[in-house]
């Protein structure tokens, strides 16, 4: 076989029953010039006996003789990757078919990019039913990498030669952390990031697991986080903002907590959020509360009325007052579950949501339409206009119920806004004046938008 540009690394302990989806969908890709190196990292399961029923001679196997952890399992693929262009795939996760032909042909025409990421489809825990669309940036500074997680390490492709420059993972990050330190070196020593812009693998999630040493956790992100603050490549836009920063992994951490019924620790970082980023608590609904809301209903097994009350009665004293919206926080998280189980071809379970979001006097705000407006903008980029179409008509009538038509001709504006804007970024000019026109057929006041409008006539002239 001629020497492959595209090595693919699947660092394997304790996944064994998931590893043949990894393995085929590597298998699968569509662009040929690969190889898979699977690193056995002392791994107790059957991981020795899956691989070895693969007689494909694209396939590699390393074997750590002890437990060395993730960032060394990554680092020995690397390492003994023969490609230019590596890639990292977590032993539960797998590909799209066309993965590597789309990251390929991006990096040939755009040799000044590092690393390249793209959307992906978040599976239902234990299940391979699509949740939803997770869909980052065009581009990611590291100013987005800081504030959270734009991508995971399955969605990334890597120059190798950028990865060996920042000298691979750091070991010390055992099994977290890793992925947060090594893309912030990546960025500080002037790496860049872009997005191919398609779906193209899927993350599985497992219900009922438990994070055994949450305080461990947040010690090894914010020891990544220290460590970027520190180098004196930092810019100074990003040191103004480190409360801001540890804030906002505060804020996801202590709702950890809470679903583990660590009270004392949940309230320890919710306390510590608040006071790096006061925002958090204005507005309705406030930050901490649409945290706690999309918290609760990301696995579908789970009661989210139980978790949310359970998470909401341990907030600090300070904060008891959102227990009064408590029944708007549960039917707003019943209306999130709705539309995102007909978006995704579950209809039975979407109307089971939407009869429980009546039940507690759910109704449809600004904020809510906006979140959907964007959800449908990214399933249209993914699986065209008319099929984004279709869900929207499918959920126009359940959202008259709940609002009124202004409501639902204000949805539809938004979208056609949101779609306009995106294709003027991309510079497809012709795409622009046809969702402009929808907009303003659904919302004539739109006419009065100086930045609608500035659009709609830059790209006629640029046509």
């Amino acid at each position: 076989m001629a020497s492959p540009l595209v090595s693919i690394i699947i660092p394997a302990y304790n996944n064994a029953e998931y590893l043949p989806d990894a393995i085929q969908s590597v298998l699968d890709q569509t662009y040929p010039n690969l190889e898979l190196i699977v690193v056995n990292d002392a791994s107790p399961d059957n991981t020795s006996e899956v691989v070895k029923k693969y007689n494909d001679p694209r396939i590699r196997y390393v074997v750590h003789e002890n437990n060395q952890g993730l960032s060394a399992a990554r680092n020995t693929g690397i390492l003994t990757a023969k490609g230019d262009i590596v890639a990292l795939l977590d032993g539960d996760d797998f590909y799209h078919p066309d993965k590597f032909q789309e990251h390929v042909d991006f990096l040939e025409k755009n040799p000044d990019i590092g690393v390249t990421y793209n959307a992906r489809f978040e599976l239902n825990h234990s299940a391979k039913t699509i949740r939803e669309l997770w869909r980052p940036a065009l581009t990611a500074r590291l100013m987005d990498l800081v504030m959270g997680f734009p991508f995971s390490p399955s969605d990334m492709v890597i120059r190798r030669e950028w990865a060996l420059r920042v000298n691979m993972f750091e070991k010390k990050y055992v099994y977290v952390g890793e992925d947060l330190d090594f893309n912030c070196r990546l960025a500080l020593a002037g790496c860049k990031f872009a997005s191919v812009d398609r779906a193209l693998n899927y993350r599985r999630y497992h219900s009922g697991r438990m994070i055994k040493d949450i305080a461990y956790f947040v010690d090894c992100t914010f020891q990544a986080l220290k460590t970027t603050f520190s180098d004196s490549r930092c810019p100074k836009e990003i040191l103004a903002i480190q409360d801001k920063v540890f804030a906002s992994h505060y804020i996801l951490w202590s709702i950890i907590a809470f679903t583990q019924n660590d009270t004392e620790l949940g309230q320890k970082y919710c306390l510590a959020a608040i006071r790096g980023e006061p925002s958090f608590l204005s507005g309705h609904p406030n930050q901490l509360l649409k945290t706690i809301i999309s918290y609760s209903i990301v696995d579908e097994n789970q009661d989210h009325e139980d978790l949310l009350r359970r998470i909401i009665s341990q907030l600090p004293p300070e904060l008891s007052w959102i227990a009064d919206q408590c029944d708007w926080a549960i039917s707003r998280g019943y209306l999130l579950r709705f539309a995102r189980a007909m978006m995704w071809d579950r209809d039975k379970d979407g109307q089971s949501h939407f009869e429980k979001a009546i039940a507690y006097k759910a109704s449809i705000d600004r904020s809510f339409l906006h979140q959907l407006s964007a959800q449908l903008l990214s399933y249209k980029m993914e699986f065209g206009a008319q099929a984004a179409h279709g869900i929207l008509e499918s959920l126009s009538p359940y959202l008259e119920k709940l609002g009124s038509q202004e409501d639902v001709k204000w949805l539809k504006s938004n979208y056609s806004v949101n779609e306009a804007f995106y294709h003027y970024n991309l510079k497809d000019y012709a795409a622009v004046p046809h969702p402009v026109f929808s907009a303003l057929r659904n919302d004539p006041s739109l006419l009065l938008n100086r930045g609608v409008i500035k659009i709609l006539l830059d790209s006629v002239v640029r046509r």
